[in-house]
This record gives structure tokens, C-alpha cells and sequence, in this order.
């Protein structure tokens, strides 16, 4: 049994908005934008989109609203604080999957096979030595959430049977840090660069999504918005990928930016390596559908989704 899993659900989802392009917006498709972003790696992006004047040069007006956590983003995005914010493939599935108006645009970021996004750690001074070595011991996620998949998948993939895979609630980030750190929990999953940050303390890495297709951050925008500011949605992407370059070619000049918006610990600041953003494209598929189908076997969503109904592409520049 999975020990101690919570029922409730962590929705995060991403209504992404405006941008620069080279036909400027139409008056018509002018809108204020509120978008709800996270202190982690994946956002770099959009606060050098911001702080270029990337999506200022096209006429668009965005506004980054930042959160300390995904669920006070949600809860902003379904009270209609917000427009949008990025996502994981959970959420956005999650919200659909619960008769909520969203389309996923693109993908921003992804792990590769030399680069991961989540990792599994042992405690300081533990004698584990493998994924295997987890078996019936809880580990720290946030459940029915992408760490939460990303966990099962690896301690399945690393030989621990499906009745003996457990787990234990640290909804906060920082938090689950810091319980891994001081002992509390004897193991946590992580995102980067707190994982790099753990090993540093003498955490040790189990396991890690390196190349895991299904550890992808998507641009979700509202249904709605595409449909009445659609030109707006691509100069928006337009931006993301000018930024993407920006950063790309030009590293040096955006650890500053990551230094301020992305939480990073002091002494990973002028050492932690900048990550490369892709071109945008659509999300994995079979990623994507197999996502859905977790997360219906579990009864968080019910009807099944098909990649049709909650991607579209056609956005991208």
C-alpha cells in the first residue's frame, strides 16, 4: 500500500499570456496579463522576457505575479486573480480532467539525459545505496502531483514492488528540504537545484527523472483567451523563445535575473550551472497520455482524456 497518501488534489495550471512578435498585437487582442509564476529554474524564461522588453517591444502588457507555492497559485488562478501560470503535465490534466477550460500551448523545458528536474535522496549519513533500498520506508513528496508521479515511477523502474512503495505528506518544498537535512524523514524527493543544495549537506542521490519524458513544464492558457486573443498567445510564445535564446547565448548576462527570481541557495548563487531552454514544441504524447491514465486509476480525474482534447500547438511561432 502506498503509505499515507493523501486523497486531496495540488492543482497547478498554467493560463500563459502576450508576448513579443513581429506582426504587432491589434488593439483587439491587447490585454493586461496577469501570470502567476514559481521561484524555480523553469520560470527564467519568462522574468528575462520580462526584463528584455520582450513582450513590451510587441505592445503587450505582463505582469508576473509571484508565488511562494503552487497551491496559492491555483487557488489565485480559480478565483481569477491570475490568467495563467506554467505547469507540470499533472495539473493542467487535472483542471481538464475536472471540466476546467484550458489548453496546453507548448513545452518550455524538459529533463535530458544529462540533465534531471527531480531526484530522490537519502538523508545525511544514510546507508542507502539504491532505489531498491527504499522499500516500505515513506518517502517525502507532495501527493498526486508530478513529484509524486516522477517518484513512483522510479521506485517501480528501480525494483520496488507496487505494495511496498510508501510515502509521506510535505506539501512545502522548503519544508521537505529541510526535513530531509535534518533527519526527520528518511528520505524526500526534490526538485533542482535543491537537490544539488542537499548533496552538498551530504544527502545522497538515489535516483533521479533524467530523461524522463514525463518531467516536462508546459504554457497553459485559459480556453477562453485563445479564442478571443489569439494572436496574443503567439506573440507571448514569441517572446518565451526569444528569451530562450537570450539565455541560450548569452548565460553570463542572466545569472543576475536567476540570482533574484529563482530560489536558489546562497552558496549554489555563482556556481549553479544555467540551464538551456529548448525551442518550443508540443508536449511528449505518450508522456502525456500516460500522465492522464495515472492520474484516472487514481479517480483524481474521470474521463479519458485524449492529447486532442487539452493540447494545441498551433500557437507556437
Amino acid at each position: 500500500m502506498r503509505g499515507r497518501r493523501l486523497v486531496s488534489v495540488v492543482i497547478v495550471v498554467g493560463i500563459v499570456l502576450c508576448s513579443l512578435t513581429i506582426e504587432p498585437v491589434s488593439a483587439g487582442d491587447k490585454k493586461a496579463i496577469r501570470f502567476g509564476a514559481l521561484p524555480v529554474l523553469q520560470a527564467l524564461p519568462l522574468y528575462v522576457a520580462r526584463d528584455k522588453g520582450f513582450w513590451r517591444d510587441a505592445g503587450l502588457n505582463v505582469e508576473i505575479v509571484p508565488f511562494n507555492t503552487a497551491a496559492d497559485k491555483d487557488i489565485a488562478l480559480s478565483a481569477g486573480s491570475i490568467e495563467g501560470c506554467f505547469a507540470d503535465l499533472v495539473t493542467p490534466l487535472v483542471l481538464k480532467g475536472n471540466g476546467r477550460d484550458i489548453v496546453i500551448v507548448a513545452t518550455n523545458y524538459e529533463t535530458r539525459q544529462d540533465r534531471r528536474m527531480f531526484g530522490i535522496l537519502g538523508k545525511p549519513g544514510s546507508t542507502f545505496q539504491s532505489i531498491a533500498d527504499l522499500a516500505d520506508v515513506p518517502v517525502a513528496i507532495s501527493s498526486n502531483s508530478v513529484i509524486d508521479y516522477v517518484t513512483e515511477r522510479l521506485l517501480r523502474s528501480g525494483g520496488v514492488p507496487a505494495d511496498r512503495v510508501a510515502s509521506i505528506e510535505s506539501k512545502n518544498i522548503g519544508l521537505r528540504f529541510l526535513m530531509l537535512l535534518s533527519g526527520q524523514v528518511e528520505a524526500a524527493t526534490l526538485p533542482e537545484p535543491l537537490v544539488s543544495a542537499a548533496l552538498m549537506k551530504g544527502a545522497v542521490l538515489l535516483g533521479d527523472d533524467s530523461g524522463l519524458a514525463t518531467s516536462q513544464t508546459v504554457l497553459v492558457f485559459s480556453g477562453p483567451f485563445t479564442r478571443d486573443h489569439p494572436k496574443a498567445v503567439t506573440a507571448f510564445l514569441r517572446g518565451v523563445e526569444e528569451a530562450n535564446a537570450f539565455i541560450n547565448s548569452q548565460a553570463d548576462m542572466v545569472r543576475s535575473v536567476m540570482a533574484e527570481y529563482v530560489r536558489l541557495p546562497a552558496a549554489l548563487r555563482d556556481t549553479y550551472p544555467i540551464p538551456r531552454f529548448p525551442e518550443l514544441h508540443a508536449p511528449d504524447r505518450d508522456a502525456l497520455l500516460t500522465v492522464a491514465e495515472w492520474l484516472r486509476k487514481r479517480g483524481v480525474i474521470r474521463p479519458q482524456l485524449t492529447y486532442e482534447e487539452v493540447v494545441n500547438a498551433g500557437f507556437i511561432p
